[in-house]
């Protein structure tokens, strides 16, 4: 037996080796060049580069294979690259050399680069353009999938995507809501899953640190044709969807600023896991004329949306911040910063089907304007709104909580701070029963009569008005400390990352740490430095300030030229800083005065050069006996 054992095993190592000679050896990948400053086309080496991108769009790119572009070149036409990755080895899609990005401009292409069914790519560090006149179809990156199956590994990086200009409801006959929106939408970075034979979906895809501004209609936007399924709102069924739901998985949208945005910021739909956090939207619904949000989701499940930023929300139709929309379900907005919003805080919006079991905690609000929280028609299941900090500065009157419905609203508000400061007031528009509100802090408005165990008492913040997140820290000795109710499943963290107690009472607010000791009431600030860019001004006060804080939204308030940034292009403010003098009042709070040719059109508010009431403070007003907000902040000249 082991002599025959001996044999059998030499005849099997013989043929394995004939097996293993016979398998095509796997080819070494492949790196291509580009620079599109070159006279002729080459044959992509490092010494032949191509010239153009018909030549890259010629090629079948495999895994581990890399197209590199030129620094400081650019490219005229669409990028649309024949490309299947595999998860250890990525096509890459690139730049090499120095200086800046290599720009692809679409060139009355649709698209400045397209992804057709491209497993397993990454494309990185380019600048992309698809200029036009707002009446046709317009993408800097359109990911697009269909009848394909599960498309996985796309990752988009580092790129500055400008000057998408796409169709929108204000430069279309009849002003449709949906133009440049659903499927075959328009923006800065488009991923739809289409077909009707294979279902088909995304999975694993990344979307990280990159710049988009100026682009219409969105910003950043996913959809899916395979939406079908009982939990979706009649008006999508059959004429938007045409497939059964297939969702796409595992997409992150991670450190992307977002600025001038024609319509939505980012929108997730189709989705389910996806995590949105880490990201500002510095103004949207620029153009487009109709319903727009900052940071929005619907038809999807379990998304987590945190660390985001948005402001400069341009419409009451909508407008808000953030916003849980129909058909979804497990839904999570927390450690989120919105301000100086037109429309409010957040809408919430079921229509004939309900939206469920969302949360909505540990964010903070300032000066966001007409509604807090807007319920549309239809009914909530299971929503939990607690632990917010919420600010309303002096001109502004905000409904708190509006509701366009007679459907059950299973809705509840606890450990929340609503801060009225100044002229205007904060009134209520609901009748629903089931709506409850309990442990919440409302100074300066007065509660709902159903309210409990409410703190009327001013709460402690230690600078209100900032558009920083350390002003909504709380004082040493309020009522708001220590006295809000047990939340089961409260996350564990507040908006700081003080960890809150899953048993003991928790603060009110979106501050859970202890209590804070603020400099004295009196003090002035003795400088502050105004760093001028193109996001606006930002005051970086020494003294008693101690951080930094937005006077915003900087593209409302401080425009240099309204009409250069109407006909679409970025403001033409030139970067710098200055360091001015403060002059602090005790009535009227600080001014920041700026003198000479260089200061005289650095700041314009509505032609009058002073910042919104509340803009900058040394203290909380609750805190210094007779400060009250402050005035404004001037910049002269």
């Amino acid at each position: 037996m082991r002599s025959g054992s001996t044999a059998l095993l030499t005849c099997l190592t013989a043929l394995g080796a004939a097996l293993i000679a016979a398998s095509p050896a796997q080819a070494a990948p492949t790196t291509y060049y580009v620079d599109c400053s070159a006279a002729a086309d080459g044959t992509g080496g490092s010494s032949s580069p191509y010239n153009s991108l018909t030549s890259v769009n010629a090629l079948t790119l495999t895994a581990g294979d890399q197209v590199l572009l030129r620094r400081g070149t650019a490219c005229s036409g669409q990028l649309a690259p024949d490309a299947t990755g595999t998860a250890s080895a990525p096509v890459v899609i690139g730049a090499y050399g120095s200086g800046d990005k290599p720009a692809v401009n679409a060139d009355g292409a649709v698209n400045a680069v397209l992804l057709d069914n491209t497993p397993y790519i990454t494309v990185q560090d380019l600048e992309l353009t698809a200029d036009g006149d707002n009446t046709a179809y317009r993408r800097g990156v359109y990911v697009h999938a269909a009848d394909a199956g599960v498309v996985s590994g796309i990752t988009l990086q580092r790129l500055d995507i400008h000057d998408v200009r796409g169709v929108l409801p204000a430069t279309v006959s009849g002003n449709y809501h949906g133009t440049g929106k659903y499927a075959n939408a328009t923006g800065g970075i488009v991923i739809e899953a289409q077909g009707t034979t294979t279902p088909t979906a995304f999975a694993d895809t990344r979307i990280l640190d990159n710049e988009i501004h100026s682009v219409d209609r969105e910003g950043i936007y996913t959809w899916s044709n395979w939406c079908k399924r009982d939990q979706l709102a009649a008006f999508w069924q059959d004429t938007l969807c045409f497939a059964d739901w297939k969702a796409s998985t595992g997409l992150v949208v991670r450190g992307n600023d977002l600025r001038d945005i024609g319509g939505d910021g980012i929108v997730a739909k189709g989705q389910d896991g996806a995590l949105i956090e880490h990201n500002k939207v510095t103004g949207f619904n620029e153009r487009a004329g109709s319903v727009n949000i900052g940071i929005w989701t619907a038809n999807s499940d379990n998304g987590l949306f945190q660390y985001n930023e948005v402001s400069g929300g341009n419409t009451t139709k909508d407008g808000q911040s953030y916003d849980v929309d129909h058909s979804t379900s497990g839904t999570v907005f927390q450690y989120n910063l919105s301000h100086d919003n037109d429309g409010g805080f957040f809408l919430i919006c079921p229509y004939d089907t309900p939206v469920t079991d969302f949360t909505i905690r540990y964010n903070i609000s300032v000066n966001d304007r007409t509604r807090t929280f807007q319920v549309c028609s239809g009914e909530i299941d299971n929503g939990d709104i607690y632990n917010n900090t919420i600010s309303v500065g002096t001109g502004l009157s905000p409904v708190f909580l509006t509701e366009s419905t007679s459907d059950p609203l299973d809705l509840a508000f606890t450990n929340n701070i609503v801060r009225k400061s100044g002229s205007g007031s904060v009134s209520w528009n609901y009748s629903d029963a089931n709506v409850t509100f309990d442990h919440n802090a409302f100074h300066g408005l007065t509660a709902p009569a159903a309210a409990t165990n409410t703190v009327t008492t001013a709460p402690g913040l230690v600078a209100p008005g900032l558009r920083d997140p350390h002003g909504y820290r709380l004082i040493t000795g309020y009522g708001t400390l220590g006295t809000g109710a047990v939340v089961a499943g409260n996350g564990g963290l507040d908006y700081y990352g003080n960890a809150v107690s899953s048993t003991t009472a928790p603060n009110i607010g979106a501050y859970g740490g202890s209590g804070t000791t603020p400099p004295p009431g009196d003090r002035p600030l003795r400088h502050a430095v105004v760093d001028l860019d193109h996001n606006g001004y930002r005051i970086r006060g020494h003294g008693p300030l101690g951080r930094s804080g937005q006077l915003g939204p900087p593209d409302r308030y401080f425009d240099p030229d309204p009409h250069h940034r109407r006909h679409h292009h970025t403001p033409r403010l030139r970067p710098r800083t200055l360091r001015l003098p403060v002059h602090a009042r005790r009535r009227r709070g600080p001014q920041l005065l700026g003198h000479g040719r260089r200061h005289r059109h650095a700041v314009r508010h509505h032609g009058g050069g002073v910042a919104p009431r509340g803009a900058v403070r040394t203290v909380d007003g609750d805190h210094a006996a007779g400060s009250g907000d402050v005035a404004g902040v001037v910049i002269r000249g």
